[in-house]
């Protein structure tokens, strides 16, 4: 049988190093904010072909004084702008000037948000966060509290949040890297919307895989923990993969098929489902191992020396 927990540092070792590169992309290449945390106007203009006219739409609105900050297009048929805040009037000039030389041109949908509504969606976002992970512990310590001593299901829950702790920081990662690339992946309220739908994927995989451990442990009380969590990964590893496939599987055929306006959320939850299958079978479990086998072996260190 193959034993994945006594290989457990080089998970260690890998996913640390998907944390360091992830870290080094979000500081280094920064993430592309989108209008929900910036602030500003979003515009999306649509006509026959207006998707070949991008470069002249630009150099318009700039003749005008507005510079337009990003711009993509969804098919053939509609651009999507995206400027600094404009005022009422500036708006309207800038449809009157575009309107000028290609009458056909329509706007289908134009928002605005403040700077002010920005902080405030970046806070809640924050806590959010925080919120589902303190959650996550309270819930999965009650519902691992019969768990066989000596495990204790505060540690559960804690190993739990730290390998979502993990999926959030390479996720995040992810999109910097792509956002660097690609201007249509932008980090806006559905990007908050994705990494809390993957927090829910990925502690439900490692409840999966705790679950079995617990009843492993309650079936074979004198055995090894380390054993028996192995036996537990490899019982519902194949259970874990399948789940996560058919889901990306779906969310393959969004991407291709959906229109560009959630092509970014779609990508994020396929990245994220990935790296959360990984840490639900490779990390969640061998972290709780670690963790019990560090305190057997200071229980082990001070037995001895009381025995000195």
């Amino acid at each position: 049988m193959f034993n994945l927990v006594k290989k457990r540092k080089y998970f260690y070792i890998f996913s640390a190093t998907l944390i360091v590169l992830s870290l080094l992309s979000i500081f280094i290449w920064k993430l592309n904010l989108g209008i929900d945390f910036l602030g500003g106007s979003v515009i999306e203009l649509s006509n026959n072909g207006i998707a070949s006219q991008l470069n002249e739409i630009e150099a318009e609105s700039a003749s005008i004084g507005i510079t337009v900050d990003s711009a993509s297009t969804s098919g053939n048929d509609k651009i999507i702008l995206r400027t600094r805040n404009l005022s009422t009037d500036e708006h309207q000039k800038l449809i009157d000037e575009l309107q000028k030389d290609n009458p056909g041109i329509s706007e289908s949908s134009y928002q605005t948000i403040g700077p002010t509504v920005s902080k405030d969606i970046t806070s809640k976002a924050i806590w959010a966060v925080i919120v589902a992970s303190i959650a996550i512990i309270i819930f999965i310590s009650y519902a691992f509290r019969k768990v066989p001593k000596p495990a204790n299901s505060w540690r559960f829950g804690i190993a739990a949040v730290a390998a979502l702790i993990h999926d959030l920081i390479v996720t995040t990662g992810f999109v910097s890297v792509v956002g660097h690339f690609y201007s249509f992946m932008q980090v806006d309220a559905l990007f908050i919307t994705a990494l809390l739908t993957v927090m829910g994927f990925s502690v439900h995989d490692t409840i999966v895989v705790f679950d079995r451990l617990r009843e492993n442990m309650v079936r074979h009380p004198n055995s090894d923990i380390e054993s028996l969590a192995n036996d537990s990964i490899l019982q519902t590893i194949s259970r874990s993969i399948n789940t996560s496939l058919t889901t990306i599987m779906v969310l393959l055929a969004l991407f291709l098929i959906g229109g560009t306006s959630i092509s970014h959320f779609v990508l994020i939850l396929i990245a994220g489902i990935t790296f959360g299958t990984y840490s639900s079978i490779f990390i969640a479990t061998m972290l709780l191992i670690s963790w019990q086998k560090q305190i057997e072996h200071s229980k082990t260190q001070k037995a001895k020396e009381l025995a000195i």
